[in-house]
């Protein structure tokens, strides 16, 4: 037995993710599906609207262009995109999920025209969640699982694109590579919970001692490397100091001044006589090997340091 007109429309209307009938010239014409909204906003208030005149032009414009796009290629096309009920007119008040929700859109071409235009179908599924876990399972594959900053490969490929730029574009960069003096002595006698413990706020304070776009990356153990785009190797070598000094002495004073706390840094720019961005890594590390046979507890840059009226 044949469903009749009015039960296909209940079903229709019973489908769990909104259902747009839009035209080429992007006019809502249909819309179905159940509007639960814990997941979605109630839309049917859109039909005989433009999406230019409910939608931001760049948000219309794109979604015009998939239109064309499907009808174009006549095939099913699959999209990813944001979007908020704050940039549609006339959802403002509308119940629903609040922020940026992500949608899977499915567009179809529909068989016939209507009223003279070609025309697609627009499935619109919510995978807010699904995109939410995707971006919480790429940070913790780039950051180190201890201390929250970024792990060694997101570094180093941070690296390789930062030194392409250096090479193509000629904008200054520097590295700063430093690690804590004695470390092995804190985790012999306080335990490696103290240690960790360590790491996690000198971690934490140079974090929010460095600039917004500076680069701070666990490089292994209690090794960490420092990248300052756009800043010479003397203006790195003064942060170098900063973190030295006044960082190192605000993680004493959240830890305690029992742990003797200490850090030895080294210094060094990227140079256009450089290869490969391993050539300054090997300087960064002979410059901090040069502050530990030194004394430990000081920055050092490959070259020799900046005179000291210059800091």
């Amino acid at each position: 037995m044949a469903l009749n007109s009015e039960q296909m429309l209940q079903v229709l209307n019973a489908l769990p993710d909104p259902v747009f009938v839009l035209t080429e010239s992007g006019t809502y014409v249909g819309l179905f599906g159940h509007a639960d909204p814990n997941y979605y906003h109630d839309g049917h208030d859109l039909v005989g609207s433009n999406l230019h005149d409910v939608l931001p032009a760049d948000v219309a414009d794109w979604i015009q262009q998939q239109i064309h796009l499907s009808l174009s290629k006549k095939r099913l096309i699959k999209v990813e995109y944001p979007l908020s009920a704050s940039q549609v007119k006339g959802l403002e008040n509308q119940a629903g999920p609040d922020g940026i929700i992500w949608f899977e859109g499915h567009i179809q071409p529909f068989p016939k025209t209507i009223s003279g235009e070609r025309a697609v179908i627009w499935v619109a599924r919510n995978i807010t969640q699904r995109k939410l876990l995707e971006a919480k399972l790429l940070q913790a594959s780039l950051t180190d699982p201890l201390t929250g900053v970024w792990n060694r490969r997101h570094l180093m490929e941070t690296l390789d694109h930062t030194f392409a730029d250096f090479r193509r574009y000629k904008h200054p960069a520097a590295l700063i590579m430093f690690d804590i003096d004695h470390f092995k002595r804190i985790n012999d006698e306080k335990g490696h919970l103290e240690g960790d413990k360590v790491l996690k706020i000198l971690c934490d304070v140079f974090s929010k001692t460095l600039r917004e776009n500076d680069m701070l990356a666990r490089s292994g153990g209690e090794e960490f490397i420092i990248l300052l785009p756009n800043i010479t190797e003397e203006n790195a070598f003064l942060s170098a100091e900063r973190l030295r000094t006044k960082a190192v002495e605000d993680c004493q004073n959240l830890l305690g001044h029992e742990y003797g706390l200490t850090v030895s840094f080294g210094i060094s720019e990227f140079k256009q006589s450089d290869q490969h961005v391993q050539d300054v890594l090997l300087r960064i590390d002979k410059a901090l090997y040069q502050a530990k046979n030194q004394g430990r507890n000081q920055s050092v840059l490959f070259g020799g340091n900046p005179p000291a009226e210059g800091l």
